[in-house]
């Protein structure tokens, strides 16, 4: 029997794309290329699963504010699961395992963003906790730091996830 799939669209959040001087690192390509897994794993009967983080009343996109919204352009339909986070990790502190267990989900396709942050976490996390990790390669994004720019974080990302906490492919690779 197939292990049962779903699909996990980490923190593909307004602020991400909105916020003057930060863009994440080839954005539009990025949010093509989640709409398609979004519509793949509908058009599949796979459960796409959204999860939002919420950095506080202090932050650049306070909960319920505009820039703390989910991308319209691959925004949830009415009745999919919307978790929402505090932390880095989508397990920690939520209703995501439970959610994942109530589905009977032992695979999780991961995309979203910051790569080098709640992407990382998350699929280090889901790795540890049994689950089949499949990382969409051409689907997550990230920022410039001061050591590397966000192009070489994702590669190195792809690189470091992939030999020991997902198998890391194409999003034209990945089958649902």
């Amino acid at each position: 029997m197939p292990n049962k799939s779903a699909l996990i669209v980490i923190d593909v959040q307004r602020v991400m794309f909105e916020t003057p001087g930060e863009f994440a690192f080839n954005g539009e390509a990025v949010l093509e290329t989640i709409a398609g897994l979004i519509a793949r794993a509908r058009n599949s009967g796979v459960p796409v699963i959204y999860v939002q983080h919420d950095a506080g009343e202090d932050s650049s996109m306070p909960r319920g504010s505009e820039l703390w919204q989910i991308h319209p352009a691959i925004a949830p339909q009415e009745g999919e699961i919307v978790v929402e986070k505090r932390k880095p990790d989508a397990f920690a502190g939520t209703e995501f395992k439970s959610v994942l267990d109530g589905l009977g989900v032992s695979r999780l396709v991961l995309c979203g963003l910051q790569t080098d942050c709640c992407v990382d976490t998350t699929c280090r996390r889901a790795s540890s906790e049994g689950y089949e990790v499949i990382l969409a390669a051409d689907a997550h994004s990230t920022f410039d730091c001061e050591l590397l720019t966000a192009e070489q974080l994702v590669a190195y990302h792809n690189w470091s996830l992939g030999k020991r906490f997902a198998a890391v492919l194409a999003s034209a690779e990945i089958r649902f």
